[in-house]
């Protein structure tokens, strides 16, 4: 998701092993605001490819404030893998566009040599994959694959501009979130080596992507998303 995406029962997923869960085609599109103020909207779509990888596709738009002022357009596109039930990165493509902000990130994920490739406006970082390795937008897929699947902790190796981090998330309450979409019963997963970084809450068993997202970003300032219609 833009960056612009317990301990209830120890579970611990090395990398993202989700042995029964499955994927489906899927279609979202959220409310965006920033610290209370709808600021433009978000569309998300899940996609099989014909040699079984999965694609997820996703682009915000500003509507309104500064955003809007600076035509904000940023596109995501993950390609990933669901291989002996494990999540795999492939590549991921960000694009952010906007009157005074230009912003590029690709990623390869080479697995025959094991390693990551990364070019973040026009500087190429190269480091070590770790098995299971995702980008940061199938984070949010994989999220929803490990609470369908019944876990309630997840260690994720995420490539980032130089580096595997490896992050950590915890589901933690569930309760009734009135969004623009609707009424939902949603779980909320939290980042839990680094709190109040990210949230998000999901309508587990329904679908894989969240209803809602909560993220702090490097200004202070917090962004969500809200599920408006699937």
């Amino acid at each position: 998701m833009p960056r612009l995406v317990i301990a209830i029962g120890l579970l611990v997923l090395a990398a993202s092993a989700f042995a029964g869960a499955g994927l489906k085609p899927e279609r979202a599109s959220y409310v965006v605001s920033r610290d209370g103020k709808a600021i433009g909207t978000a569309a998300y779509s899940l996609a099989a490819n014909p040699d079984g990888t999965w694609t997820l596709r996703s682009e915000t738009r500003g509507t309104g404030g500064m955003a809007k002022l600076l035509g904000l357009d940023v596109r995501e596109e993950s390609v990933f893998a669901l291989r002996d039930g494990k999540l795999q990165g492939l590549r991921y493509d960000y694009t952010q566009d906007a009157a005074i902000k230009h912003k590029r990130r690709h990623i390869d994920f080479d697995w025959h040599a094991q390693q990551v490739h990364v070019r973040d406006n026009g500087k190429d970082f190269r480091f070590a994959a770790q098995a299971g390795a995702i980008d940061r937008s199938t984070l949010a897929v994989a999220l929803g694959l490990a609470l369908a699947d019944g876990t309630k902790t997840a260690t994720l190796p995420v490539a980032v501009r130089d580096r595997v981090e490896r992050q950590q998330y915890a589901a933690t309450t569930t309760a009734s979130l009135a969004l623009p979409a609707g009424t939902f019963t949603a779980t909320e997963i939290d980042r839990i080596d680094k709190p109040g970084k990210a949230r998000s809450w999901y309508e587990a068993g329904a679908s894989v992507l969240p209803v809602r997202v909560e993220q702090i970003q490097h200004d202070g300032s917090t962004l969500v998303l809200e599920l408006a219609s699937r």
